[in-house]
């Protein structure tokens, strides 16, 4: 399924033209002569790379949101000996790797190369109708959810002590999960708007696999800012988060490659970011291929924006023979992974050979477009769309009833209804609220408090969930406070009355 496209970021064509126009005047391995094919593609050593850099910084109207594109250019030169940022000290005659100018780049960055920087990044492979949809769960089991994290580690690792799963004497390059048996549903948008993205993602890697092997499971939900970076969209993107791609993956591949014409492909448009985020790109199979964009566990939905009936149906049944059927949750689940693990562009070019900057920027165009031409709709959409991770019927107003709680009220529960048997509320993201709360009679749980600095700085909380742990086998509801308390949900629930719209932000 297919449609839910959105909006390429091409469209700000003078932005790519000018890096492209820069590069091309300053710098002389990218003059248009130089897109032409090279003769000599012999296998180079590091004391043939010389680094420069250039960077071209784009302010937007809102300074908050803005993109910078770094891009890094070498001259192949016997005369010196510099070194790569981040680069891994190899024998002076090793040979570097060279790729098919065709083939994806993930092998210059796994197993196949001097380090397997990409098994940092990997979660446990996840079962589709299985490891998201998990309504019979034992009695007490804990379950705990927090929301955006958006490239703020600090947030993230108060979020992750404050759910009791992370040892706080333990560091976020060497976490130990101290979790047990504990379900954890991380609901979106870890990436954009922070300036470590990436060390959030491997944090939270790292504690999926230390959860899988301790019994208990920690799973990543796709958000809208996922969604807009795997279809080359970087509006959100802070220049520090950019750098951090740029010295963590980037310059990798640079070094591992001996050379740095396998950007030109991406037309100067975060070539790092987008190589580790595009369907079929460095980051889809061990990672992004892992995620869901929903899941069912005990008697609560997670999602990043919301779910409707529509985006569920048929929804998950068992036929005459007792067996499952998997629809609904499972059935979108299965759409993203299809989309995300499959290069939608056809084949690199990795050994940048154009004739034009036209060429170059009509070929990053193409790649921008089909990505979303064919993206599933339940990660497509935009500001004011209806997709599992855009719509705010749920959430918006923060801090009280949506604008038509009726409405609202109907849709959730034909959702929940579609969800599966005995599904009572739904978490989500997405929306910022003061603190987390609840709305439609505790149907709703609003969990994104923007504790990253990139958004508002809100103070970090968690949702807990004692799946039949009190009476009559209901399941308790708290709130995890980074003081240590335990809130009893009743209390948050959002009161009718009108309250000041403490964050309506357009994102």
């Amino acid at each position: 399924m297919s449609g839910g496209r959105l909006v390429s970021s091409f469209s700000r064509g003078s932005v790519v033209r000018s890096s492209l126009s820069a590069t091309t005047r300053h710098h002389q391995p990218f003059t248009a002569a130089a897109f032409s094919t090279t003769s000599d593609r012999s296998i180079l050593n590091k004391s043939q790379l010389q680094r420069h850099c250039y960077n071209d910084i784009s302010s937007y109207n809102n300074n908050r949101y803005r993109q910078g594109t770094s891009l890094y250019f070498y001259n192949f030169s016997t005369e010196s000996d510099n070194k790569t940022p981040n680069a891994k000290d190899i024998e002076e005659d090793d040979p570097l790797l060279l790729l098919d100018p065709k083939a994806p780049l993930r092998p210059l960055l796994s197993e196949n190369c001097h380090e397997n920087h990409l098994s940092q990044y990997t979660l446990p492979p996840t079962q589709i109708g299985q490891d998201d949809y998990r309504p019979n769960l034992k009695k007490g089991q804990r379950i705990v959810s927090f929301g955006d994290v958006h490239g703020d580690i600090d947030a993230l690792r108060n979020f992750l002590i404050t759910a009791e799963i992370l040892d706080p004497n333990s560091s976020n390059e060497e976490p130990m999960w101290s979790g047990g048996e504990t379900i954890c549903v991380q609901t979106g948008d870890v990436l954009d708007r922070g300036d470590d993205e990436l060390a959030c993602f491997r944090l939270l890697a790292t504690l999926a696999r230390q959860a899988e092997k301790a019994g208990g499971a920690l799973l990543l939900l796709y958000g809208n800012h996922e969604s807009l970076n795997a279809a080359g969209l970087f509006q959100y993107a802070n220049p520090g988060g950019n750098q951090e791609f740029e010295k963590t993956i980037g310059a990798r591949i640079d070094y591992n490659y001996g050379s740095n014409r396998w950007r030109l492909q991406f037309a100067g448009n975060e070539p790092s970011r987008w190589a580790s985020f595009e369907p079929g790109g460095l980051l889809a199979e061990n990672m992004l291929g892992n995620m869901l964009v929903a899941c069912l566990v005990g008697r609560t939905v997670f999602v990043h924006a919301g779910l409707t009936a529509g985006h569920l149906a048929p929804g998950n049944d068992v036929d005459e023979n007792g067996d499952m059927i998997y629809g609904g949750i499972s059935k979108i689940n299965e759409e993203a992974r299809e989309w995300i693990l499959k290069a939608h562009h056809g084949d690199n070019n990795n050994w940048g050979e154009f004739n034009t900057v036209e060429e170059v920027i009509a070929t990053a165009q193409k790649r921008a477009k089909v990505a979303s031409k064919t993206m599933p709709d339940c990660l497509g959409g935009g500001i004011g769309a209806s997709s599992p991770v855009w719509m705010r019927d749920y959430s918006q107003p923060n801090d009280r009833e949506p604008k038509n709680p009726a409405k609202a009220k109907n849709m959730i529960n034909d959702a929940l209804k579609e969800s599966g048997a005995d599904v009572q509320r739904m978490v989500m993201g997405h929306t910022p609220q003061q603190k987390i709360n609840s709305a439609l009679d505790g149907k709703a749980w609003r969990i994104d408090v923007g504790a990253s600095k990139g958004v508002m700085g809100g103070t970090p909380e968690v949702l807990e969930i004692i799946h039949q742990g009190g009476e009559n086998d209901e399941d308790i509801i708290n709130i995890l406070t980074v003081e240590g308390d335990r809130i009893s949900g009743k209390e948050r629930a959002v009161p009718e009355a009108a309250i000041m719209d403490f964050f309506d932000i357009r994102r």
